[in-house]
């Protein structure tokens, strides 16, 4: 079997099929030598920001010399994008071993052991156990698939765990509200295990504070209220983040450096900040150096001059996109270059980009697969709420050779509504010669 054969068979597995067991999967893991269990974990989830959070952690360690492991979904492009250590996606030869590794295992649990078949997600996290530990990484960071509680991920006895911002999405897998889907999130909290965690709605708070309480664990709030922008430049966003180290190891100094992406950016990089002292205590410069230097593919990414790609996919992340396109570029004319998922409450993502923002043209498109939704009616969903020139372009490679036409001094054209939307123009920038 070759890594193209491999690749094949992982996407025939169903990506929405039913989990199985935690007992299932710990039947497999037991089989490989649990191999998660020897490398120290950190365990992210929540509804938006994990994978940005899970980055600007890795640049953290990273630059204090460790080499880090990281797990994170979707991939854009390729399906090695979830597999890293340090900047380095796994190379083919590697995803084939381990590949090869974990089917072997799986095949002869069917066949012996009365165990079921992976997920897909599933499988690719025993193929990313399995990796880390032959590569000897120092630490892995591993980003939830699903919720939390019945994640893959979730067998993991991980050294901290971090919750990022907790938001309406996957209502038909975690529940159909804030407090059903908090719960989910608090499922990866585990005994003698600290927690990391936003502080948002009074609803979501409560829910993790009650589950941090019950098994006694020390709980870390990241307060919203104690990250102040200082200054927004043309590369850079200047922030101070009061954190309990501060006084401790920055001698009372907070400031703090992130490349010019997105305002939605400065919680996570709290969070990270937090971690990242956790981990390291006194080591200052690799927490400062690693926000600084973060870089994530696809979260409000200028992929060519005025062209920004930006994964929002669901009502939290639209309003945080929408609080930055207000609060950066409000001096620029703006064009939108939208497409969604079916099965996301686009009316609503819908409403809210149309509330405070001022467009000079909209351009729906679709993504590909039996997931796209009728571009006719996205865009009468626009029409509602919207009264500026609306395009409708079906084909992808057609709306953003449109789209680029609008770039200007003082226009800038920004794509946004689903990660596969972004997968697909991300792949459009690699093939562009």
């Amino acid at each position: 079997m070759n890594y193209k054969e491999a690749v094949d068979y992982l996407f025939s597995i169903p990506k929405f099929a039913s989990k199985t067991s935690h007992e299932n999967l710990n039947g497999f893991l037991e089989c490989l030598g649990n191999p998660q269990n020897s490398i120290p974990a950190i365990h992210i989830a929540g509804t938006n920001g994990k994978g940005s959070t899970c980055a600007f952690l890795a640049s953290i360690l990273k630059q204090a010399g460790y080499r880090v492991g990281l797990f994170t979904s979707p991939h854009l492009i390729r399906v090695n994008e979830r597999f890293r250590i340090n900047d380095s996606m796994i190379e083919d030869e590697d995803f084939l071993r381990n590949f090869l590794r974990v089917k072997e295992v799986v095949e002869d649990g069917i066949q012996n052991r009365n165990q079921v078949h992976p997920n897909f997600f599933e499988f690719l996290f025993l193929m990313a156990t399995c990796w880390y530990q032959e590569a000897g990484v120092d630490y892995v960071i591993y980003e939830t698939g699903l919720g939390g509680r019945l994640d893959a991920t979730n067998v993991l006895q991980p050294k901290l765990t971090v919750i990022t911002s907790i938001g309406m999405d996957h209502m038909q897998y975690l529940g159909d509200t804030l407090e059903k889907i908090a719960g989910e999130k608090a499922g990866i909290m585990k005994a003698g295990t600290p927690c990391i965690y936003i502080q948002q709605e009074d609803v979501t708070a409560k829910v993790l504070e009650k589950r941090g309480k019950e098994l006694g664990i020390p709980l870390i709030p990241v307060e919203k209220t104690k990250i102040t922008i200082d200054e927004i430049g043309e590369q850079r966003i200047d922030f101070s983040y009061e954190n309990r180290y501060d006084k401790e190891y920055n001698q009372g100094a907070c400031t703090y450096q992130m490349r010019k992406t997105a305002l939605y950016q400065l919680e996570n990089a709290a969070l990270a900040i937090e971690a990242g002292y956790y981990l390291l205590q006194d080591r200052v410069n690799a927490v400062h150096e690693g926000i600084a230097n973060m870089q994530w593919n696809g979260r409000m990414e200028e992929i060519q001059s005025g062209f920004f790609v930006d994964g929002a996919h669901n009502e939290p992340a639209i309003r945080a996109f929408c609080e930055t396109i207000t609060g950066i570029y409000q001096d620029k004319k703006i064009v939108l270059l939208f497409a969604v998922a079916s099965d996301k409450r686009y009316n609503e993502m819908i409403r809210l980009l149309c509330t405070g923002i001022t467009y000079e043209n909209i351009i729906v498109t679709a993504i590909e697969g039996d997931r796209a939704t009728p571009v006719e009616q996205v865009a009468k969903e626009f029409r509602e709420y919207i009264d500026c020139p609306i395009q409708v372009e079906p084909d992808l490679n057609h709306a953003l050779v449109l789209a680029k036409t609008y770039i200007s001094s003082d226009t800038r054209v920004f794509c946004v509504g689903s990660l596969y939307l972004v997968g697909s123009v991300e792949a459009s920038k690699e093939e562009t010669p």
